[in-house]
Order: C-alpha cells, then structure tokens, then sequence
C-alpha cells in the first residue's frame, strides 16, 4: 500500500475522472506536460500526482486505483474525500458532528475503501443501526 498526502488523493480523484488509460496517464507524467490536465480541472496543478510519480510508477500505479493510505487527513479532508470520491452528500449520507461523521451510509465496497484511504489517527465502525461512524481515536 503507498502512503500518500491529502492533496495528492485529490488530484488522483479529479485525474480519474478524466477518464484516461493508465498508458495516457503514465505517458503525459512521462513528458511532464500536465497543462491538458490543467486545462479540463482549473484549480488543481497536478504538481503532486507528479512528485508521487516520481517516486516509482509501480507505486503511483497502485495509488492510481486506490491502494493507499493517507498520511494524515483532518475532518474536513475526509468530509471532501466522501464527496470527490464517493459522491456522498452531508445531510443525505451522512451526519458531520464536531469531532467526527455518524450515520454514514454506503455500501461495503466504499467502506472498504474508505477504511484503507484513512490515516492511523481514524476509527471506522459500524453502528448498531447498520450505519457507520468516523472518529478521532
């Protein structure tokens, strides 16, 4: 599993949704040039896809399809990672308190995911109710 920061899961996740192939995504990081990336997703630079590109492809790779950890992600990180990742809504899929989320509803292959992306300082749990909860350990 590659650890990695919280901006870079962002940019991940907007790379991903510009539907490229590994090959296309590989290739551009290749040539350095991220100004087509840029272009289709103002606000994000890309420059730590590429810092974490160049610590090995195999593991850029592996990020890519979301074998990772990241290193440490606050609330509001992870209220933003439900969004951009998962699409999930506060209010709809789940409830914010100040010190975590309750009632988070999903399916288990998100929960999965979601346990794997957070940082060692989180604990994930289903609830009684079937829902999850996210809180500071």
């Amino acid at each position: 599993m590659t650890i990695i920061n919280l901006m870079q899961a962002y940019e991940l996740d907007k790379l991903l949704k510009l539907g490229l192939t590994d090959e296309e995504i590989v290739g551009t990081l290749h040539t350095g040039e991220v100004s087509v990336w840029q272009e289709k997703v103002p606000n994000y630079e890309f420059s730590e896809t590429m810092a974490l590109f160049k610590e090995g492809e195999q593991s850029f790779l592996d990020a890519l399809h979301g074998n990772y950890r990241i290193k440490y992600v606050t609330l509001p990180g992870i209220q933003r990672l439900l969004h951009l990742r998962f699409s999930l809504e506060e209010d709809k899929d789940y409830q914010l308190l100040e010190t975590g989320i309750q009632h988070l509803t999903c399916n288990e292959e998100t929960i999965v995911k979601l346990q794997h992306m957070l940082s060692t300082n989180w604990s994930l749990a289903k609830q009684v109710d079937g829902t999850y909860s996210v809180f500071v350990k």
